[in-house]
C-alpha cells in the first residue's frame, strides 16, 4: 500500500513559474516526492474490494539527465509501458521523478500517455492542474495534447471542460472528433454523441473511424432510435465499413433494442458466412440476447444450437444468454444442459454465469440448486448477492432473503438500493414492521430513501403492516410519483379499508396524468367488493373495457370477487366462462364466490374441473371448500375435504382450515368433536376459532362449554366486546339473568362500548346507509310501515321471534 499512500500524500498538484531550475519546479507538494523505490500496481481480480498487490522497481541513485532503470530503458519507454498497462499512479510518479532530476519537459514527446493517465484516475483537481502544467509550457498547440485533454475530461465526467477544449482548438483532427463522439457516448450524453456526429458529418464534410461511428450506432441503441440508427447504418455502408466486425455486432445491438429484429438478422445474415467474421462470438451473443430480449426465445434456441454445431465455441456472455433463455421458457431440463455445458467449458467459476444459473434455478422454482451454487461460490460479488436475496424474497422465502440480508450487512457492509427493495419485499409479506423500519434507517444512511423505487418500497411495506399514516408521510415526500408509487398506496388503503382515501386517490392519480394499470384497478375492484356497491364496480368494468384489459387475467380474478360480493353471482360466472386463460387464482376465486353464494353444486362441478384442467388445489381452495361445507351444513363431504387436503394433496391445514371445520362440526351440534380439534390443533388457535365455538355454543344452549370457550377468549383479547356479548346474550337465553348482570357490569367497568350497526343497500344506483337506533333516513315514514307489514305477514306464516328478556340500549356501555 506504500506506492498508494505516496501518490495519496502528493494529491494536490500545484505549479509554480516556469524555470529551467528543477529544484523550484514543484508538481507535488508538502512530502519528499520520491523515495528510492517506485511501486506500480497490479490488480488481481475484477471486483471492485479486489486485493491490490505491489512490486517494486528500482531506479539508479544518481540518475542522469534523462534517467535509464538498470535494464537500459528509459523513463520515456517507461511511461508508454505504464500507461498502456493501466498503470496510471506510476506514470505520473515516473514523470515527476524525471523533473525532478532535471529532465527538459520541452523535449519531452509523451505529455498524451501522462494526461491520460491523469483522466485513468478520475482525479478532476490533478486534471485541472495537469492542463494548467500542459498551458504554460505552450503544448496545447500540439494536436495530440489536446486530443488527450478531451478524453480526460471525459473519463473524469466533467463534459463542460471537455467542450471547452474542443471550441478552443485551433486545430481538430479525425481523433478529435471521434474523441467528441466517443466521450459523450461514455458519459450517457447520447444525444450529445448523435449531435456531434452530425456536426461533423454535415457541417464540417468529415467521416469519422469505426469508433466514432460504433459510439454513435450505440448512442442510437441506447434511446432506440430507429431512424437515427438506419441513417448511421446507411453511412457505415457507404464508406465500406460493414464489414467491421466490431460495427456489425453494434448494428445488431442496436436493430434489436429498438425491436426491429428483422434488419438485425438481415445485417447477422450479410457476414454470417465470411470465415473470418463467422467465428467471432460477440456477433453470436448479440444475436441470441437480441432475440432473448425480443421474446423470440425459439429463434434464440435455434440460433444457440447452430452455434455448437459449427464449433464456435461459446464463451462467458454466450452461456449467459442461454441461461437467460432457459429463465425466460422456465425450461428446467434446458438449464441442466447449459449448466452441464458450463462445467464441460470450465466456467463454473465465472461470477456473471453463477448468477445467471442462481437466477435460472430460482425462476424454475429450483431453488435449493441455486443456493448449492451460491454457496460454493463465497462470492462478495454484490449483483451475485442481490439475486440470491432478491429471487428469495419473491419465491416465498422471505425468512431466508431476511437471513441472507442479514449474513450480508455482517459481512460486506452497506448493500444498494436493489438489495433494499428485496428486504422491503420480504418485510412487506411478512408484515414485519419494525424490521422494516430498520430498512428505513439504512436506507436513509446509505442514501437510498431518495431512490423512488425504494421510496415506492417503503409506501408498500408501510401500507401492508398496517400503518397508513407513515406511508402517506413517505408519499408526500417522494419527488417523483409514478405508477408503482401510487398503486403502492392504494393498494394500501385497500388493504386496510381506508376506501374513501383509496377512491380519493385512484382520481389524485389521474388528475396528475398518471394511467392506472391493472394491479390499481384490481386494487379498487377489492375496494368496491368492500363496500359491496355494484355500481361501482360496473363503472370500474366498463372502465377496464374501454382500456382493454378485460382480458387480463388478475383484472378478471379482481371482476369474478368484486360482482360477488356485490351480490351479483350471474355476473361473476359470466366472466370466468369467457376468460381465455386461468390460473390458479381464477379458480380459486370462483370457488369461494359460488360457496359465498351457496350454490353448493356448481361450486362442487367447478373443483372437478379445476383438477380436470391440470391445476392443483391449495390451501385457498380448501378454505373456500370447507368454509361452504360449513355454511351449507355439509359435514360428511367438509370432513372428507379435511382429510384429502392432508392425506392426498400433502398440505398442512393452517389456522383458517382449521376455523371452517370447527365451524362447521359446531353449527352441526358437535360440540364436544369442535373443542377437541381445537385442542389438538398443531398451532396455537386463535380469537376466530374460539368465537366461532362460542357462537355455536349459543346456537345449541350449552353453557358449560361456552363459559370454558369465554375463559380462552378473553385470555387472547380481554378488550373484546364483541365476545362478551355474545356470552351475554347466550346467558340471556339461558335465563341466567344474575350473570347477564355480571357480564355486563364487568363491560361497564371496563369501560368497553359496543359498535352499533351499520348496513347499506343500492337501489336505482343510490346507496342507503341504515345505522342501529338512527332516525334520520328521509324516507324514514315509509321504511318503518312497510317493516311492520313484513313482520305481521312472517307472524302470520307461523315465524315466532326470539325475544330476549332484556333490551340493549344504544345509550348502554354496550
Amino acid at each position: 500500500m506504500e506506492a498508494t499512500k505516496l501518490f495519496n500524500h502528493h494529491h494536490s498538484f500545484h505549479l509554480r513559474n516556469h524555470s529551467k531550475d528543477p529544484e523550484k519546479l514543484q508538481l507535488f507538494s508538502t512530502v519528499p516526492l520520491f523515495s528510492k523505490n517506485i511501486s506500480f500496481i497490479k490488480k488481481s481480480s475484477l471486483s471492485s474490494n479486489s486485493q491490490t498487490h505491489f512490486t517494486s522497481l528500482n531506479f539508479h541513485e544518481k540518475p542522469s539527465l534523462k534517467p535509464q532503470n538498470k535494464d537500459g530503458f528509459s523513463s520515456n519507454k517507461l511511461i508508454m509501458e505504464f500507461s498502456e498497462q493501466g498503470l496510471f499512479e506510476d506514470v505520473i510518479r515516473v514523470y515527476v521523478r524525471m523533473l525532478r532530476n532535471g529532465f527538459q519537459v520541452q523535449d519531452f514527446k509523451f505529455f498524451p500517455c501522462v494526461i491520460k493517465s491523469f483522466g485513468g484516475l478520475s482525479d478532476v483537481k490533478s486534471s485541472r492542474q495537469i492542463h494548467g502544467h500542459v498551458l504554460k509550457l505552450g503544448f496545447l498547440a500540439d494536436v495530440y495534447v489536446v486530443n488527450a485533454l478531451l478524453g480526460m475530461y471525459f473519463k473524469c465526467g466533467e463534459i463542460k471542460d471537455a467542450v471547452q477544449v474542443f471550441e478552443k482548438m485551433g486545430e481538430r483532427d479525425l481523433v478529435s472528433w471521434n474523441s467528441m463522439i466517443s466521450g459523450f457516448y461514455q458519459s450517457k450524453d447520447y444525444l450529445g454523441s448523435l449531435m456531434i456526429f452530425s456536426l461533423m458529418t454535415k457541417e464540417h464534410g468529415l467521416f469519422p473511424n469505426r469508433v466514432g461511428c460504433l459510439s454513435a450506432v450505440s448512442s442510437c441503441a441506447s434511446i432506440k432510435s430507429l431512424i437515427l440508427g438506419r441513417e448511421i447504418h446507411g453511412f457505415v455502408l457507404k464508406n465500406g465499413l460493414e464489414n467491421d466486425e466490431f460495427l456489425v455486432s453494434g448494428l445488431i445491438e442496436m436493430y434489436m433494442k429498438c425491436g426491429d429484429v428483422r434488419n438485425a438478422e438481415h445485417v447477422f445474415n450479410s457476414i454470417v458466412n465470411k470465415e473470418s467474421v463467422r467465428v467471432n462470438t460477440v456477433i453470436w451473443n448479440v444475436m441470441i440476447m437480441g432475440y432473448v430480449s425480443n421474446e423470440c426465445l425459439s429463434k434464440a434456441q435455434e440460433l444457440f444450437v447452430e452455434m455448437l454445431e459449427l464449433e464456435i465455441e461459446p464463451d462467458s456472455s454466450t452461456l449467459v444468454a442461454a441461461l437467460v433463455l432457459c429463465t425466460q421458457l422456465l425450461d428446467l431440463s434446458l438449464g441442466k444442459q447449459i449448466h452441464r455445458l458450463i462445467l464441460a467449458f470450465g466456467l463454473e467459476n465465472d461470477t456473471r454465469i453463477q448468477t445467471a444459473l442462481i437466477e435460472m434455478y430460482f425462476k424454475c422454482c429450483y431453488p435449493e440448486s441455486a443456493l448449492k451454487i451460491f454457496r460454493r461460490s463465497h462470492s462478495d460479488n454484490l449483483v451475485m448477492w442481490g439475486a440470491v436475496i432478491s429471487n428469495s424474497a419473491q419465491n416465498d422465502f422471505p425468512f431466508r432473503a431476511l437471513e441472507l440480508f442479514c449474513n450480508f450487512m455482517s459481512k460486506y457492509g452497506f448493500p444498494d438500493s436493489q438489495m433494499l427493495l428485496a428486504v422491503l419485499r420480504s418485510c412487506s409479506s411478512l408484515a414485519l414492521k419494525a424490521k422494516g423500519m430498520e430498512i428505513h434507517c439504512l436506507a436513509v444512511k446509505t442514501g437510498c430513501v431518495s431512490d423512488f423505487y425504494v421510496g415506492s418500497s417503503l409506501v408498500d411495506m408501510y401500507g401492508k403492516c398496517g400503518d397508513i399514516e407513515s406511508a402517506q408521510n413517505i408519499f408526500s415526500r417522494l419527488r417523483f410519483r409514478d405508477l408503482v408509487a401510487w398503486n403502492a398506496l392504494i393498494c394500501g388503503y385497500s388493504q386496510n379499508e381506508w376506501v374513501d382515501e383509496a377512491l380519493a386517490a385512484f382520481c389524485d392519480m389521474q388528475r396528475e396524468g398518471i394511467r392506472p394499470n391493472s394491479v390499481t384497478t384490481a386494487c379498487i375492484l377489492s375496494v368496491c367488493a368492500h363496500l359491496s356497491v355494484r355500481i361501482l364496480c360496473k363503472e370500474v368494468h366498463c372502465f377496464l373495457i374501454r382500456q382493454g384489459w378485460n382480458s387480463n387475467v388478475l383484472v378478471s380474478n379482481s371482476l369474478i370477487a368484486a360482482y360477488a360480493k356485490c351480490g351479483d353471482i350471474n355476473y361473476s360466472w359470466i366472466i370466468f366462462e369467457n376468460m381465455h386463460e386461468r390460473n390458479q387464482v381464477s379458480w380459486n376465486t370462483i370457488i369461494s364466490a359460488l360457496g359465498m353464494h351457496g350454490d353448493m353444486d356448481k361450486m362442487f362441478a367447478s373443483f372437478v374441473k379445476m383438477q380436470h384442467a391440470g391445476m392443483k388445489p391449495d390451501l385457498v381452495t380448501f378454505t373456500s371448500l370447507l368454509s361452504a361445507c360449513s355454511h351449507a351444513g355439509r359435514v360428511d363431504m367438509g370432513c372428507n375435504f379435511f382429510q384429502s387436503m392432508v392425506e392426498e394433496y400433502k398440505l398442512q391445514p393452517q389456522v383458517e382450515h382449521y376455523t371452517c371445520m370447527v365451524d362447521l362440526l359446531g353449527r352441526a351440534g358437535h360440540l364436544s368433536q369442535a373443542y377437541d380439534l381445537v385442542m389438538d390443533m398443531p398451532c396455537e388457535p386463535d380469537d376466530r376459532i374460539w368465537g366461532s365455538l362460542l357462537g355455536s355454543c349459543r346456537s345449541h344452549g350449552d353453557e358449560k362449554l361456552a363459559k370454558v370457550v369465554a375463559n380462552h377468549l378473553f385470555e387472547l383479547d380481554a378488550t373484546s366486546i364483541g365476545y362478551r356479548v355474545l356470552l351475554s346474550n347466550l346467558l340471556e337465553d339461558l335465563g341466567k339473568a344474575n350473570e347477564v348482570v355480571k357480564v355486563r357490569s364487568e363491560i361497564k367497568d371496563m369501560g368497553l362500548k359496543k359498535q352499533p350497526g351499520c348496513s347499506w343497500i343500492e337501489i336505482d344506483n343510490d346507496i342507503h346507509v341504515f345505522v342501529a337506533g338512527d332516525c334520520s333516513h328521509h324516507q324514514l315514514e315509509e321504511i318503518y310501515p312497510v317493516i311492520d307489514s313484513l313482520t305481521l305477514e312472517l307472524k302470520q306464516a307461523g315465524y315466532v321471534p326470539h325475544l330476549p328478556l332484556t333490551t340493549l340500549l344504544l345509550d348502554e356501555p354496550v
